[in-house]
């Protein structure tokens, strides 16, 4: 599995993985760091900047990226491709994540979480 990164994102993402931990985190209602569950009909995905001392242990399984590994949980493998892009969408303003099957969610947020205890 492969994530490529537009180079409108890729700077920011370079400077998150450099000191930081960063998560491609289904919002499923599994976890610490989740929001809603999962009796939405809508995927949502987000990505969750940690410090490296964060728990982080929902969160099993690597992907490559074109700026290093993410880690995803083991379940959310199901909603992603084996090739992924994000982008972003300068006319909405929107970052996008997509997939060789389409689009996987149209309006990702980059949360950092490094602040939170």
């Amino acid at each position: 599995m492969y994530l490529e990164i537009s180079e409108e994102l890729k700077e920011k993402f370079e400077d998150y993985v450099k000191d930081s931990v960063v998560v491609l985190d289904l919002d499923d209602g599994v976890g610490k760091y989740t929001r809603v569950g999962f009796c939405s009909l809508n995927i949502s995905f987000r990505f969750l900047v940690l410090r490296e001392d964060q728990d982080r242990s929902d969160y099993q399984t690597p992907i490559e990226s074109t700026v290093g590994e993410i880690l995803v949980k083991d379940h959310s493998m199901m909603h992603l491709d084996d090739k992924m892009q994000l982008v972003f969408d300068k006319q909405r303003g929107l970052t996008k994540l997509k997939g060789t099957s389409g689009l996987i969610d149209g309006n990702i947020q980059i949360i950092d979480l490094r602040e939170q205890k």
